[in-house]
């Protein structure tokens, strides 16, 4: 029975490799571009590529213009179709339209714009209709029409009318010119003569859709509904055969297209054809898989050897030359893909929708195809299918089936089954991981039987590995991680360690266990670990562990029988290959495409052999093909070109450069911007038509930032308000295998503002030189008005020390005259004092002296004697004389002004009215002598002293309320 299962496998690995080779698994990626999107008609007739990548296709509404992220539309002058385009070994593109041809070209500003040749041509020919094909040959080129072809070589056209009108549409095979006549056969081009092939009589009545080169020297003529035919020099023109000729009659062919590994066959009613160089049928796709619309007028391989159509309603483009393919719902297979098997000849795909699944055949017509269809009681959510014990098993959320032909029957009454597990330490048993724990079943003759729910372990067990010594592990992804013990009869679970973060886990969650080279490894939110027995502990597994990063979680792994290890590790996805002397390489680059699509937490990767993988992601399966790798490199280079540079002038942009020249090139003179155009916008795109959603790009002007930018995905960016200087914009983009393309640059010079230019430089110097001069005049003025200004600060200075000398003596003299007034004062209140005390001891010496007159007087009346009368009388004139001395009013009048300063001058000159006996009064006044003193020295009563100070204030006319001694004080 195992002889016999390996020769079936070896057998369906054959028939696989077979089916595989002709990439007839699953639908190609294919990406479609609506009207919507490239906004012209939406009927398109022809496609090429130029040397850059640049992609261009003939449309109602002229030339399409296409460079992976942004389209463009160049017309024609008379605004006819563009029904045909080529290019030549010099790059140059070739346009055909209706009653006008020429080629494209950059105009002055890089803008890729259209010129014609038809005024080359003769005025007799130049009424044509459409031009519906066009070949080059070095340096000729072949516009080809239904009346007639038209031939430029060297700026001249020549005109190769057909033998009759019209024509068939011309070919150009094998450096020859060949035009199939309706009912005459196919005319060759010869020495400038059209010459009938011979034996073409057998394809005359037919409508030659294509002629295409054939191995060993010979030709292959596609007609529209009759078929194929082949034709070589020696037995002429004979049908095929071919077991694609009867899909051709019924869909009636459009246009076909030689590849490099066969032919490409575009259909009215039926999409695309693939066929190999022997007819049979590689790969079909239509409207129904993917197309836009199943007419398809022309077919372009390009560069990467992936097709473009150009179809009746859009464009598509074709990854027919990628490792991928797709099984999802053009294929018949909706939901997300959860697992796959291949058993008894049959691919099982398993989504959230079912199981589904189809024959394998040798050899296999992608014409004939079996059609996926629905294991019958699988609807819903499917888990997992696996071969156990022969038997075909599926974990659905319904609960635990067989796939028993084609249908699925349930093995016992529980719901919620992950997994199925062999016992190898229990041989005959295997158990189910439930949402609710663990049933057990046992194979009794050839049927597994329900045996019973183990006891003592009730959590889901999504994930399981058995352990060489029968123990049980079950991740858990949010709780942590069981080791369970099963007891010798299988009855329950005799034993449960729990294991997470304090066993050497980052975290309790995000923890799972696989089985790689015989060997249990469990993986956390970050890290791969294996488990010390001994320490009972879980450590980090070195080997593994330096291949992925620390910081992601690895998610899955799956070790293949050739001994490579799958994994998804955070978005990523891809294998470690082992080699024979240790090393270990981690291969991911070619999976780029498919990060971050693998379905979380459910990831499936399944190696069936080296022309088939399987990977589930939301939209379906991926279908990959290891052997891919060995025609195509991944590290081929792909361009970056600059699509357009804008100088920005307020409100508007002005173009300076279409994208369509070749700006880098070292010989071309850097543009020269005024200073007002200083604010530029540059749009950038990687030529790339797969992934280009994921492409990044990293930029840097060179004269204005100091290093390259982070990548980033916007396809522009604009510098405002740049200096003058010149400057070279670089760009270069990132693919998502993270291949670098080259730089494209752009060098540009922004001239200075006037008031910085040269000139003005000048006249900046000239001003600067008038500026010296006249600075040098005004500072010198300055010099001398601060000279004078200094003179005069100096001298009013000089002025001001003399002023405060001045003011400094006149302090001293006021010092001096104060001290002297001070002194003067106290002198006159001295000699004030002394005038009178003088005045008083005058005053009581006169009356003493009237008093001993007074007695004289009385004693001279008392004597008789005359002697002593006598005597006594000379003594009394004595006494009258001593009184006269003693008043002598004018040695008193004399001392007092000199007391005084002239006060009784002052005051008989201001006061003439004042006698002398006032003038005495006064002064006594200004001695301040009482009433009653000076009463005695003017021999008068108080009351007489009153009047005569009455009299004085009158005389001085001074106010009643006035004090006359105060005046007299003052004054």
């Amino acid at each position: 029975m195992k002889k016999y299962a390996f020769r079936l496998t070896l057998c369906l690995f054959g028939i696989l490799f077979l089916s595989a080779q002709a990439n007839g698994e699953g639908i190609p990626y294919i990406r479609n571009f609506t009207l919507k999107e490239y906004q012209a008609s939406p009927q398109n007739w022809a496609v090429v590529q130029d040397h850059r990548g640049i992609m261009y296709f003939g449309n109602n509404h002229g030339v399409l213009e296409f460079d992976g992220n942004h389209w463009r539309q160049i017309g024609i002058p008379n605004r006819s179709n563009v029904h045909s385009l080529a290019i030549s070994r010099s790059g140059s593109v070739y346009v055909g339209g209706q009653n006008d041809f020429g080629y494209l070209k950059p105009d002055a500003k890089g803008l890729m714009a259209f010129f014609s040749l038809k005024h080359l041509v003769e005025e007799k020919h130049r009424n044509f209709a459409d031009v519906w094909n066009i070949y080059t040959n070095d340096e000729d080129v072949y516009f080809c029409t239904v009346t007639g072809v038209y031939h430029y070589r060297n700026g001249k056209i020549k005109v190769y009318k057909a033998q009759e009108e019209p024509s068939g549409f011309p070919f150009f095979v094998q450096g020859k010119l060949l035009i199939p006549v309706p009912g005459k056969g196919i005319y060759e081009l010869q020495h400038e003569k059209l010459v009938l092939m011979p034996g073409s009589e057998k394809v005359a009545a037919y409508s030659i859709a294509s002629i295409l080169p054939y191995p060993g020297g010979k030709a292959l003529v596609v007609t529209e509904e009759n078929g194929i035919f082949i034709y070589d020099e020696y037995t002429g023109f004979y049908a095929s055969n071919w077991p694609v000729n009867n899909f051709l009659i019924r869909n009636k062919v459009n246009t076909a297209t030689a590849l490099s590994e066969g032919y490409a066959i575009g259909t009215t009613l039926n999409g695309l054809l693939i066929i190999d160089k022997e007819g049979n049928p590689r790969q079909h796709i239509n409207r129904e898989k993917g197309l836009q619309n199943s007419t398809v007028r022309s077919i372009y391989e390009d560069q990467k050897n992936n097709l473009w159509l150009a179809l009746n309603n859009g464009i598509d483009y074709v990854e027919t030359n990628s490792p991928f393919t797709l099984y999802d719902t053009r294929l018949g297979l909706p939901g997300t893909a959860y697992t796959s098997l291949i058993f008894d000849n049959k691919l099982y795909l398993g989504t959230s929708d079912g199981l589904f699944y189809r024959t394998l055949a040798e050899q296999e017509n992608p014409l004939t195809a079996s059609a996926l269809q629905q294991v019958q009681g699988t609807e819903g959510q499917v888990y997992k299918l696996q071969k156990v014990g022969g038997k075909l098993l599926l974990s659905h959320h319904n609960g635990p089936f067989e796939i028993i032909d084609n249908k699925a029957v349930r093995l016992s009454d529980h719901r919620g089954a992950w997994m199925f597990m062999q016992l190898k330490a229990h041989p005959g048993y295997v158990i189910c991981g439930t949402y609710h724990g663990l049933l057990l079943y046992k194979m009794i003759n050839g049927k597994l039987e329900f045996q019973r729910k183990l006891k003592g372990f009730s959590e889901s067990s999504r994930i399981m590995e058995e352990d060489s010594e029968g123990n049980i592990w079950v991740a858990h992804g949010y709780k942590g991680l069981f080791k369970l013990k099963l007891s010798d009869q299988l009855q329950q679970v005799e034993k449960v360690n729990f294991y997470a973060k304090k066993h050497g886990f980052p975290a309790d969650i995000g923890i799972n266990v696989f089985k790689i080279n015989g060997r249990l490894v469990f993986t956390g939110l970050h890290g791969v670990y294996t488990y010390n027995k001994s320490k009972d502990r879980f450590e980090l597994y070195d080997e593994l562990n330096k291949l992925f990063d620390k910081n992601i979680q690895v998610r899955s792994l799956a070790e293949d029988k050739e001994g490579k290890i799958w994994f998804s590790a955070g978005n990523e996805m891809g294998f470690i290959r082992k080699y024979s002397n240790g090393r270990s390489e981690v291969v991911k680059n070619v999976f780029k495409r498919l990060d971050g699509k693998l379905v979380g937490g459910f990831e499936h990767i399944a190696y069936y052999n080296n022309q088939h993988v399987l990977i589930g992601i939301d939209e379906g399966f991926v279908h990959y093909r290891p052997t891919f790798l060995q025609k195509n490199n991944l590290n081929e280079g792909f361009n970056t070109l600059l699509r357009r540079v804008e100088a920005g002038v307020q409100a508007t942009d002005s173009l300076l450069y279409g994208g369509a020249a070749v700006p880098e090139d070292p010989k071309a003179e850097a543009v020269t911007l005024p200073y007002a155009l200083n604010s530029l916008k540059f749009t950038f795109g990687a030529i790339l038509y797969d992934g280009i959603e994921n492409v990044q790009y990293q930029y840097y002007l060179e004269g204005f930032d100091k290093s390259w930018s982070p990548w980033v995905t916007a396809l522009q960016k604009e510098y405002t308000n740049l200096r003058e200087g010149t400057y070279i914009f670089r760009v270069k983009a990132r693919n998502v295998y993270n291949q670098e393309s080259a730089e494209a640059t752009y060098t540009f010079t922004v001239l200075p503002p006037w008031y910085r230019s040269w000139w003005a430089f000048g006249l900046y110097i000239l001003l600067g030189i008038a500026a010296l001069l006249l600075l040098k005049k005004v500072v010198q003025k300055h010099i001398r008005n601060t000279e004078a200004k200094l003179q005069q600060e100096q001298e009013k200075a000089l002025k001001l020390k003399e002023a405060q000398h001045m003011e400094e003596v006149l302090k001293a003299e006021k010092e001096i005259i104060r001290l002297n007034n001070e002194k003067l004062e106290r002198e006159l209140n001295h000699k004030t004092k002394e005038l009178t005390s003088s005045a008083l001891h005058v005053m009581q010496n006169m009356e003493a002296v009237y008093k001993v007159k007074d007695q004289l007087e009385q004693v001279i009346e008392k004597v008789s004697e005359k002697d002593t009368r006598l005597q006594l009388k000379k003594i009394l004139r004595s006494v009258d004389e001593e009184i006269k001395i003693e008043n002598n009013w004018e040695q008193f009048e004399l001392h007092f002004n000199q007391v005084h300063q002239d006060f009784l001058k002052r005051l008989s000159h201001d006061y003439p009215d004042l006698t002398h006996k006032d003038l005495k009064m006064c002064a006594y006044l200004r001695l301040n002598l009482s009433s009653k003193e000076i009463a005695s020295l003017l021999k008068l009563s108080l009351r007489g002293v009153e009047t005569s100070r009455y009299r004085i204030r009158k005389k001085m006319n001074l106010d009643q309320d006035a004090s006359l001694t105060e005046c007299i004080l003052k004054y």
